[in-house]
């Protein structure tokens, strides 16, 4: 019996040595190490998303921000926590999905103040705001060039316009808002700067976006007013347009999603700001290890912004409108034409 038991250690032995002899030490222990962690599975990151109010089902910009969730949780096989904030609850809100995430979402320039006070006293979290710039080190901010994407939208106005007057109607007098503005105005004036803008805002702060009945009331007044078309940047209160634009059979420019299958009739086009690809971008490549903090700024160079044509809208456009866009978008990518962020009354 001890005669087996030494012959078994002594092959067992001698096939360790002859490994060695044909491999080397360094290649045994790295097929080892290989056969380990092949069955290894990756960690799922844990993401939250806080929106800045109760917005889902909006149509426009929160419903795009979910998309990207959406696909992302599809992407990844993971669950991704949504949570619909307001201003009262925001620290509170991003304090509790910090404690539990490995990443947070979030959105809209009212966030930005938020964030700076939340995200360093979690410096192991990794948080990501679209439409706010914040310069901390464990935040990525994500800007759209909305002044370009305005601009090619104001062209469209202008060379559709019949009656020579264009509505803009604002969620919130705030700069962010001032900047979708400046480059609607901007883009009507370079087509033709006797184009009239009648341009107003539903409320001071961020309460406007929640007004549909006041959207209306001013979309009526400037339809009434001989406005033929209104650009409508005012998240959920931008239904308010839209049904004052049904009511007179005028057309609005919506913003962030393209709905003209909806009511082809009266939408000539959107402004697509792509925050879906954004948040499922930022999502994907967390989770590959490829996050990436600072302010990124994204613009039409990328078609990160586009405008909305479809087989809805396109009998609105003519082939000499589309073309004198393009040319435009063309302009402005190679730098040709620099769009202001403040809104400039033609001369």
């Amino acid at each position: 019996m001890k005669n087996t038991s030494i012959l078994k250690t002594l092959l067992v032995l001698g096939i360790g040595l002859f490994l060695v002899s044909i491999t080397g030490c360094d290649r045994v222990q790295d097929a080892i190490l290989t056969e380990q962690t092949s069955t290894t599975k990756p960690i799922q990151p844990r993401v939250s998303m806080v929106y800045p109010f109760a917005c889902l089902g909006d149509q426009s910009y929160c419903d795009l921000l979910s998309d990207g969730i959406k696909r992302a949780e599809v992407a990844l096989g993971i669950d991704i926590d949504e949570v619909e904030s307001s201003p009262e609850t925001w620290d509170t809100d991003l304090r509790g999905a910090a404690e539990k995430s490995d990443l947070i979402l979030t959105a809209g320039y009212q966030m930005g103040e938020p964030i700076q006070r939340v995200a360093p006293k979690f410096p192991d979290v990794s948080f990501a705001i679209i439409d706010s710039a914040v310069d901390l080190p464990n935040v990525a901010s994500f800007i759209y060039n909305i002044n370009e994407g305005s601009f090619l939208v104001g062209a469209i106005a202008a060379l559709k316009t019949e009656t020579g007057k264009v509505g803009y109607i604002g969620g919130a007098d705030v700069p962010l808002l001032h900047e979708f503005e400046a480059g609607y105005m901007a883009g009507v004036h370079a087509v033709n700067p006797d184009v009239e803008v009648f341009r107003e805002y539903i409320a001071e702060g961020p309460e406007g976006f929640d007004q549909p009945m006041v959207a209306e009331n001013i979309a009526t007044r400037q339809y009434e007013s001989g406005v033929d078309i209104i650009y409508a940047a005012a998240a959920g209160a931008g239904h308010g347009v839209i049904e004052a634009a049904k009511a007179l059979q005028k057309y609005v420019i919506w913003v962030d999603t393209n709905i003209n299958a909806t009511a082809p009739d009266i939408f000539l086009t959107s402004m697509l700001r792509q925050v879906n690809n954004a948040v499922y971008n930022i999502i994907t490549q967390f989770a590959e290890g490829n996050f990436t903090p600072g302010v990124h700024r994204l613009g039409l160079k990328a078609d990160d912004i586009v405008y909305a044509l479809d087989e809805h809208n396109r009998p609105h456009f003519s082939d000499e409108i589309l073309m004198a866009v393009e040319m435009l978008k063309a302009r402005i990518i190679s730098g040709e034409i620099v769009v202001p962020t403040e809104p400039v009354l033609p001369r």
